[in-house]
């Protein structure tokens, strides 16, 4: 019996933003692995040391709680891009290479944000998933168009070499795919065809 079974067998209550929480954590690592629609709530309910019941009440829907855990990777890279603002130095290029830099870091720490980033895309023929999907990959883009001051093809070439990245970590690639030198190289050679 793991210790949540234990605890949830004992009957001992959390407050529900700590247990929202637990869940949020237990639907990240399983959603990471299979995604919206191989991930089952049972699974997660496992996970969490709560039931099935219990999740249906905090969230309403797996589509819901998917959504949730989408939003928080979001909030994570955002959070990470803000961070990096102030290390960024003056140009375009130097801003955006501080954010590659921390994107990567996030990447490194918590393979989960690339994988749950893929299957958000995966999973975008469903249209609520791939609305709140959509709105938050553009915000975030208005975001680093805010934060660095580039230019329309740097940020599309820094949203690019993102998407090599996350890929990268995804599939756990070794060497310089992942590495803040190629990233750093890659950005630079933007900047370069832009003067």
């Amino acid at each position: 019996m793991t210790p949540a079974t234990a605890q949830l067998r004992a009957g001992v209550r959390k407050p529900a933003a700590v247990r929202r929480a637990e869940i949020i954590e237990a639907a990240t690592v399983s959603f990471a692995e299979t995604g919206l629609a191989g991930t089952g709530i049972e699974a997660i309910a496992a996970c969490a040391g709560v039931t099935h019941p219990r999740i249906i009440q905090m969230f309403g829907t797996k589509r819901a709680l998917f959504l949730d855990v989408v939003a928080g990777v979001f909030d994570r890279i955002e959070a990470a891009f803000s961070e990096a603002r102030a290390r960024g130095g003056g140009e375009a290029s130097s801003r955006l290479v501080a954010l590659g830099d921390a994107y990567r870091r996030l990447l490194q720490r918590d393979r989960a944000v690339a994988l749950v980033m893929l299957h958000a895309y995966a999973a975008a023929s469903d249209e609520e998933v791939r609305e709140v999907v959509g709105r938050r990959y553009l915000r975030l883009q208005q975001a680093v168009s805010d934060i660095t001051e580039a230019d329309a093809l740097q940020v599309r070439t820094f949203f690019a070499t993102g998407l090599v990245i996350t890929v990268s970590t995804a599939l756990a690639l070794p060497g310089r795919r992942t590495d803040a030198t190629w990233g750093r190289w890659l950005l630079e050679r933007v900047a370069d065809d832009t003067r």
